[in-house]
């Protein structure tokens, strides 16, 4: 079948759907850990607003470690979106070239559902902690709404990328990327 040819077939439902769950989720976790980052950030502020409010603590320490760990929160912030934007961005790219009936882009983006799929289970397994225990240090209990965050997010992640795996290996899937295939 000519190329010409096969951009006149529509791909088939399960590649339609496929393809949208790759612009949504990735769009939606990353606003999701943007919106994560925040609740923890305000909750990591007023932990320390509480901790360093000693009056006996000089002030220029209290400002000192405010803005540490701001500045450390703010470059962590930065850092994670900006990888969460690139890989947002394949995610959408390969969605489009996928949908085209490239193999490729099936094939890359069941690797990146995969690693996604993985890290959604132990999100889950783990429960969104992310304390240590290092020596003497307490335990830090996270606010309840970065607990909500985490598990939505790993939720939807688990959900989403084995619906997509499973949508892009059943039979009319196969079918539209092997008649691809043929055509290029």
């Amino acid at each position: 079948m000519p190329a010409q040819e096969m951009a006149q077939i529509p791909p088939p439902i399960t590649v339609e759907i496929a393809f949208w769950i790759a612009i949504a989720v990735p769009l939606l976790v990353t606003v999701l850990s943007v919106v994560s980052f925040m609740t923890l950030q305000g909750y990591l502020n007023d932990t320390l607003a509480g901790v360093t409010s000693d009056p006996e603590l000089p002030s220029e320490f209290q400002d000192g470690m405010s803005a540490f760990v701001n500045g450390v929160m703010l470059f962590t912030f930065i850092f994670f979106t900006v990888i969460f934007l690139i890989l947002t961005g394949l995610w959408i790219l390969f969605g489009f070239k996928m949908r085209a009936g490239r193999n490729w882009a099936r094939v890359t983006l069941t690797v990146f559902a995969s690693i996604w799929l993985l890290n959604s289970i132990f999100n889950l397994i783990q429960g969104g902690s992310t304390t240590t225990f290092t020596g003497d240090m307490p335990e830090i209990a996270m606010p309840t709404s970065y607990y909500v965050l985490t598990y939505v997010q790993a939720g939807l992640g688990l959900l989403s990328m084995g619906g997509f795996i499973a949508l892009v290996f059943v039979k009319p899937s196969n079918w539209y990327f092997n008649a691809a295939r043929r055509a290029y």
